[in-house]
C-alpha cells in the first residue's frame, strides 16, 4: 500500500512547530545564564544590605523602613568589592591563584562554564581563538563537523577544533587536509549560538549558501568503497 504525501498543511504545521521550540530553546539559553547572574548578585547585594541595614536605627531614629542612605551605602560596597575582585584577577599573581580556584571549584558547579562563556562572548571582553568556521569531514565518512580553523601548518595541512555541544569549552582537535575542509563565510559568533543552542539556527546560518559540492573527493571516496562493500555482502548472502 502506498502511503500518501504529507499535505502541505501538515508540513507547515511541523515547521511552525519547530521554529517555536527552536526560539523556545534559544531564548531559554541566553535567558538561563543571565537569570542566573541576576541571582547571585541579588543574593550578594542582600547580603551586604543586611549587615549594614542596623546602621538606619541610627540615621533615622524610630523608622521601621530602612534609611535611604542604607540603599547607597550597600550599592556602594557591592560596586567596590566587584572592583576589588577585578582588581585582583587583573594582576599575574591574581589570574594564577584564580585560575587554580576555578578549576578547582568554579568548573564543578553546574552550567558555570555555560555561563562563563556566555557572559565573555556576550560583553566582548574575551575574542575567541579562531576566525574561520569550517565545515570538516575528518574520517571521509560523508558526516560534516562544525569546527573552527586554529593554526595552518602549511598551505595544505590544517588544525581545527571541534567543540561539543552545548559547551564549546571541550571538543576534539584534528590535523587534516585542506580537502577535507569546507571553509564557511559566517562569523565565529553565529556558529558558535548554533553550538551551545545544540545545532539550532544551523539552517539559518548555512542558508542561502551553495551546498551541493559539500561533499569533499575523499568523502565520496569512502562512500563508494562502502557501496562497494556492501554489494559484495550482498552477493556472498545470496
Amino acid at each position: 500500500m502506498i502511503s500518501e504525501p504529507n499535505s502541505p498543511a501538515i508540513v507547515e504545521k511541523k515547521s511552525t512547530r519547530g521554529f517555536i521550540l527552536d526560539s523556545l530553546l534559544q531564548g531559554f539559553l541566553i535567558l538561563l545564564p543571565l537569570t542566573i547572574i541576576l541571582i547571585l548578585l541579588s543574593i550578594v547585594f542582600n547580603f551586604i544590605f543586611g549587615i549594614v541595614s542596623p546602621l538606619s536605627a541610627a540615621l533615622d531614629p524610630g523608622s521601621e523602613d530602612p534609611h535611604w542612605l542604607i540603599n547607597v551605602f550597600s550599592l556602594a560596597i557591592f560596586c567596590a568589592f566587584v572592583f576589588l575582585i577585578g582588581v585582583l584577577v587583573r594582576n599575574k599573581v591574581g589570574k594564577v591563584y584564580f585560575k587554580i580556584f576555578e578549576k578547582k571549584y568554579l568548573t564543578k558547579i553546574p552550567l558555570y562554564n555555560l555561563i562563563h562563556q556566555t557572559v565573555y562572548q556576550f560583553i566582548g571582553l574575551k575574542k575567541l581563538p579562531f576566525s574561520e568556521v569550517v565545515l570538516l569531514d575528518p574520517f571521509r565518512s560523508g558526516t560534516m563537523m562544525t569546527g573552527f580553523i586554529t593554526d595552518e601548518i602549511n598551505a595544505d595541512l590544517y588544525t581545527v577544533f571541534v567543540p561539543t555541544a552545548p559547551n564549546p569549552t571541550n571538543g576534539n582537535i584534528y590535523h587534516v587536509p585542506k580537502e577535507l575542509i569546507t571553509f564557511l563565510s559566517v562569523s565565529t559568533q553565529d556558529a558558535m549560538r548554533t553550538i551551545m543552542g545544540m545545532g539550532t539556527g544551523t539552517g539559518n546560518m548555512l542558508a542561502g549558501m551553495d551546498l551541493t559540492e559539500i561533499l569533499t573527493k575523499g568523502s565520496e571516496q569512502e562512500i563508494k568503497k562502502s557501496k562497494i562493500m556492501d554489494e559484495k555482502m550482498d552477493t556472498m548472502s545470496s
